[in-house]
């Protein structure tokens, strides 16, 4: 399905995390190799950077408009550890209603509770995405860039939009604002916070 996909989606969540710090680098490797766009839920924040390139944001009803409209074209979609949750999901029969559904989760009870998947695969995150990776260079690293790049220039379109903009005004600080100045002040730096 990867290698044909036109407008693919990794999906990921919590599950990425839970498996350890060896399956956020097998995804962060993953993506590299595909240059398929990537979203995450709450849970899933930190396994893959919200620096990439790749990196749509999250999604769902406290997502990205980019993220969620991805979702809802994508013709492939890879989840990865993430739960279908109606906070995703909204009205079921609208959820990514074009798309090849592909669920990797450790919980079988998890695969087609909420969603019905065309690719259901039950293991741990990280030794999926392992056997994944091995898979998929064996066979070439093949996938259908023309269109993927098709892809990506309708997701530039919607990331134009800049759903995120705000504009500073008067005395008063946004916290938007202040979250941007302490980024750009810190970005060369060691951060904690």
């Amino acid at each position: 399905a990867m290698e044909k996909a036109e407008r693919p989606l990794f999906y990921t969540g919590g599950g990425v995390i839970n498996s350890g710090p060896a399956a956020s680098q097998l995804l962060r490797e993953l993506v590299a190799a595909t240059n398929f766009p990537i979203t995450s839920t709450l849970m899933g924040l930190g396994a893959y950077p919200a620096s990439g390139d790749n990196w749509l944001g999250m999604l769902g009803m406290h997502g990205l408009y980019e993220a969620n409209m991805a979702m809802h074209g994508c013709d492939l979609m890879i989840n990865i550890g993430a739960r279908f949750d109606d906070r995703i999901t909204g009205v079921i029969s609208e959820f990514s209603p074009n798309s090849t559904k592909a669920h990797i989760d450790i919980d079988p009870s998890s695969i087609n509770k909420v969603i019905r998947v065309d690719i259901p695969i039950v293991g741990d995150v990280g030794h999926v995405l392992e056997d994944l990776m091995k898979v998929w260079k064996s066979r070439g690293r093949k996938t259908n860039s023309a269109a993927v790049g098709n892809w990506w220039s309708q997701i530039k379109e919607w990331q134009a939009i800049e759903c995120l903009k705000f504009t500073q005004q008067g005395k008063v600080i946004k916290p938007q604002y202040a979250l941007s100045r302490l980024e750009a002040l810190t970005k060369n730096h060691d951060r904690y916070i």
